[in-house]
């Protein structure tokens, strides 16, 4: 079994596996290499699986079993996701016009995946490259000093007014209700999610919750990279999202966050600093700047997998027109030594062999 390093576009370059999955040999051959599959992934960040040839969610699901894909639960998360089980969701549930902008899974709480996973189930037409990827042990690098200083040390809380299973908002906002989101629509049962997770909860009239999370860090150690950012914290911002309405050309949603931001701010899902304090809107500009800069677009065809270390690859989605179906998983390390770091540069095209 070999892989090589396919180039992505902007000097990225991934490692690339090309083994057919749907042949008798190919969950084998996927179980004799698992750990060696994630030692690859914690050095190279990225493992891309070429013409694997899965056909549906299912066979997905059993892929990531044959490599032992531990699960990270997605209680506590906030995008608008479908559970098909096993571990399997749809990867987003936002409309086509809206982008999501690079981010590490779940960078707003504490306890994150190391790992997350997209299958291609049907590719968007006319080979759109609307999965989106960054670097970010270069964006790291090239982070603001000022930036850097400013947020060492620091934490922040996610705060989130989440509505009720039912409510209309859920569906003309696409807002998660705290049912979904806590994966539970018994509230002392929710309360003891939440002791556990460091998390305060209020209901308000009308069965709404004020949700906000545990602190998180913005930098957190990487197990063979050392320390990296690491965070939502200026993702989840009423002008982040207003920058990306822009982006979209989506101007109505822009002008709503305006009118929200200036009306009644607190009112608005946003992470905050540990103290309550707000991120200033220039320290969240420029690091939408940054993303902008780090993302590359590829294209994933049918039946075609890609692994990703959830510190060191940051992804996203770009908007697309037409049929798109994409799935996703969180997976945990299962306790293995990490790998040493590699010192190949951007550039190299080497073939590897993966040893048994």
């Amino acid at each position: 079994m070999t892989y090589e390093y396919e180039r992505l576009g902007g000097g990225l370059v991934v490692p690339c596996v090309r083994l057919d999955l749907s042949r008798s040999n190919g969950p084998r051959s996927a179980q004799d290499f698992k750990h060696r599959i994630f030692e690859i992934v914690d050095r190279e960040g990225a493992l891309l699986f070429r013409s694997a040839g899965i056909d549906g969610p299912v066979r997905y699901a059993e892929f990531l079993a044959t490599i032992d894909f531990r699960h990270h639960s997605y209680v506590g998360g906030t995008a608008p996701r479908t559970d098909l089980g096993r571990g399997v969701y749809t990867a987003t549930d936002l409309p086509a016009d809206t982008t999501v902008m690079i981010h590490q899974e779940m960078a707003y709480l504490d306890a994150i995946p190391d790992y997350i996973s997209f299958y291609c189930h049907e590719p968007p037409p006319e080979g759109q490259k609307t999965h989106l990827i960054g670097d970010m042990r270069r964006l790291s690098a090239e982070l603001p000093d000022r930036l850097r200083t400013k947020y060492r040390g620091k934490h922040a809380r996610l705060r989130r007014t989440l509505p009720p299973e039912g409510s209309e908002s859920v569906i003309a906002r696409r807002d998660k209700s705290w049912q979904e989101v806590l994966g539970t629509g018994d509230r002392q049962e929710a309360a003891a999610i939440a002791a556990r997770e460091g998390w305060d909860l209020t209901w308000t009239a009308g069965d709404y919750l004020v949700f906000v999370q545990e602190p998180a860090r913005f930098f957190r150690p990487h197990p063979v990279y050392g320390e990296l950012w690491c965070t939502q914290a200026l993702h989840y911002q009423a002008a982040a999202r207003r920058l990306v309405a822009e982006r979209d050309g989506r101007t109505a949603d822009a002008r709503r966050l305006a009118a929200a931001m200036a009306a009644a701010p607190d009112t608005v899902d946003a992470m905050v600093m540990e103290d309550g304090s707000r991120i200033p809107p220039e320290d969240i500009a420029a690091w939408f700047e940054l993303c902008l800069a780090a993302e590359v677009a590829y294209a994933l065809g049918r039946g075609e997998v890609i692994i990703l270390d959830n510190m060191l690859m940051a992804h996203g989605r770009s908007t697309f027109t037409g049929p798109r179906t994409v799935y996703t998983a969180l997976g945990d390390r299962a306790g293995q030594p990490p790998p040493r770091c590699s010192t190949r540069t951007s550039s190299s095209r080497t073939a590897h062999v993966l040893p048994g």
